[in-house]
Parts: C-alpha cells; structure tokens; sequence
C-alpha cells in the first residue's frame, strides 16, 4: 500500500486498493487463526488502509477525518468507497469456514458475535442443520446494518452530510468506482478531477468560504461545492449535459444502434411557451419503439438545492425532474408519431426510473451482441460520464495552483 503514490494518479490507485490490496489479504488469517491473535494485525492493516486512501482522497490535505474513514470503509452500495475494515469483518467472520465442525475456534467466534451484535439471534448458528446456507454474507449484512443505523450516533451529522449520504446509497450512484480507466473510452480523469470528486462525496471541504464564485461572480461559494454543481453558468454546466450526452451516443453507436445527436425535430417546445421554444432531440434514436423513432432528452440535477432540515428524500429531484419533461414534451412526440424518453440523471449518479430501463435495454443489445457479455459496461461508463461532469464544474472554480 506505501508504493500506491507512485502511480502519481489517484484513480488508478484506488482500483487495487480495493480489489487486491484491501482486506482480501487478511482473510485466510482472520478465517483460521484465533480471534485474539489476530487483533493486532487487524489494528495494524486499518492503519496502513486508512492512511491509504487518506492519501488517494486529500494528497497529503486536511479535513480527512473519522467521518470521511467511516464512510470510505462502507461498502459501495451503503454509500462507501468498498475500502472493508480489518477490525469490522473480524468482528463477523466465522473462523474455520463453516458450521460443520463445531469446534472451540467456531464458538468462540460466535460468543464474540454475540457482544457486538447484541440485538441479532446467532441460535441458529450453533446448529450444522439450523444455520443459514449463507452464513457469512448473513452475519455480514447484519454487522453493515449495524453500522449504518449508529453513523448517526457516532457523528453529529448535519442535514447536508445526511442528504448526501442518502444519495450516496442510492441506485447506481457507485458504478463509476469500478470503471477501468481508459482515455479512448473517455473513462480517465486527471488527479485533481478525481479527488474533487471524491472530497465531494465524502463531504470534505473543497473551497474558502463566502467567496465570489470565479465563474458567475454573481454567488458566494459554499466550502463543499455546492453552488458549483449547480451554478448554470457556462461552461461548466452545459459542458456536464453534452459530455454525458456524446457518451450515452458513443454507447448506442458501440452497441450498433443508430442514433443522431442534436436532431431537429421540429415539435419538442413546452405547450406554455408556443412554437419560440423548439429545440432539437438531444439524441433521436431511429425506430427504437416498435418501428418510431425515439426523442432522448436529458436532464441532470443536484439534488441538494434548496435542502430544508427535514422532509428530504434521495432520489425525488431526478424524479420530479423526469416528470416534468414527460409533461412537457412527451404529447408532442406522440402526435408526430415519435416516442419520448426523459433521461434524468443527478450529480451523485442516481438515475430516474425511465433512465434505467433505457440503458438496461441497451445492456441487453450489447449482451446479446458480444463474446464477452459486456456486463456492467454501460452503467459503468454512463455513471463515470456523469461524475467527470460534475468534476469539471468543481476543478472550473479550485484555485489555479491546484490546476
């Protein structure tokens, strides 16, 4: 873990972290060896872990703190980096692999679970015919459960770092973390755009405080960035809604769909407004619903703009966002023998439902057209499309010595 810096680039360092250089390399040891003999090297892993990915987040920066180390240690889909903790899968691991033999190892491992899951029923555990066919993914669930219902408990956590942590959990708002860099496929950023984004989403300060934004010198900045995800001046903002854009056509264009980018049509306007709002289709995908053609329109939100204290819930931008764009265009597409498909998307990579079932069926075409199956390709690299917008709106603003 100590050469990780010597890749000089953040994104690819994080990569083997996780896959190959994480807790994966303690587990024979955690799975066969006493708990007590094990709890030093625990200790001493999470040390070498956490200093890490404090490394590949802030390069040596302030501001990464229990909170940010927590949340990197959670798993992906509860809204973390994947980084698991040593001391934590200890805490569940069942030693010896299985519940056949029973033996002194075994149930001890289950007295330990027995303190540190006090409100979980191990009964059955003790049982070869009564246990779970799953036992360790069992115990594992219970523990992460655990862990997420005392994050609040633990730490003194703000509306903000609740909204976001609550994005963070959401629907595909991970896959850009297991892209495979590669520049022809636009799936690199640079170092500075890859720890923006992840000081972003761990909630580490990025900015000083009340100053004028550079770009629209018209608002304050926020510390965390939040008025440069969602300040509409250009370029930043229309530079996030193209590129996810020329992405989402590169994949139709890959997955042998035929698609044209920016196509007049000549009927998309808001029936409030009258005929001086037409505008082209963002994409226009050629006979995609039995035989008409497809109007794609995208939208990308941040969900976290004029947060109250309560009331807010992960995902209802992208979808209110997503309902307004049927309403206002999908009448006109049927009425010119066109479908309408919103694409709405938000800043931490959740997607609105029509979204989904869009991308999953063109998962499905490249599946059925390639050797390899292309399994997560589309989410993946959409998602990173997305996240690579985002950073170029936080880099636009950071000051120029870190550029």
């Amino acid at each position: 873990m100590k050469l990780l810096p010597c890749l000089r680039d953040p994104q690819c360092e994080l990569l083997p972290l996780r896959s190959c250089m994480g807790v994966a390399k303690l587990l024979f040891g955690l799975r066969t060896c006493q708990p007590h003999l094990m709890v030093d090297a625990a200790s001493w892993f999470d040390d070498g872990l956490r200093e890490a990915i404090e490394d590949i987040v802030v390069g040596g920066g302030p501001f990464f703190g229990d909170l940010q180390w927590r949340l990197a240690s959670l798993p992906m889909r509860l809204g973390g980096l994947g980084l698991l903790s040593a001391r934590d899968v200890g805490d569940h691991i069942l030693r010896n692999s299985g519940v056949v033999g029973l033996d002194g190892d075994y149930l001890q491992a289950l007295e330990r679970l027995n303190v540190s899951l006090l409100d979980f029923d191990i009964g059955s555990f003790s049982n070869k015919d009564t246990a779970p066919s799953k036992p360790q993914t069992t115990l594992a669930n219970a523990l992460f459960r655990k862990i997420v219902q005392s994050l609040g408990e633990m730490f003194d956590l703000s509306s903000r770092q609740k909204a976001v942590w609550e994005c963070l959990k959401g629907l595909h708002a991970h896959d850009f973390l297991t892209v495979i860099p590669i520049e022809g496929l636009g799936q690199c950023m640079s170092a500075v755009e890859y720890r923006a984004i992840l000081k972003y989403r761990l909630m580490i300060p990025l900015y000083p405080e009340d100053e004028t934004c550079p770009i629209c010198r018209k608002a304050c900045m926020d510390k965390y960035g939040e008025h440069a995800v969602h300040c509409k001046e250009l370029p930043g903002f229309k530079y996030r809604h193209d590129w996810v854009r020329d992405v989402l056509w590169d994949i139709l264009r890959r997955a042998g769909i035929s698609a044209k980018k920016e196509a007049p049509v000549n009927f998309l306007t808001d029936p409030m407004e009258g005929r001086s709002t037409l505008r082209p289709a963002d994409l226009l995908v050629f006979g995609w619903a039995r035989g008409k053609h497809a109007c794609v329109d995208l939208t990308g939100v941040s969900p976290l703009v004029g947060l109250k204290e309560n009331g807010f819930v992960a995902g209802q931008a992208t979808r209110k966002a997503e309902s307004k764009k049927v309403n206002k265009h999908a009448k006109a597409c049927a009425e010119n023998q066109h479908v309408f498909v919103p694409f709405a998307f938000e800043t931490f990579g959740f997607l609105a439902p029509e979204a989904i079932q869009f991308l999953t069926r063109v998962q499905r075409v490249i599946h059925n057209n390639s050797a390899s199956g292309g399994r997560g390709f589309v989410f993946g690299r959409l998602g990173f499309a997305i996240q690579k917008g985002v950073a170029a709106q936080l880099v636009a603003r950071l000051p120029s010595v870190l550029m």
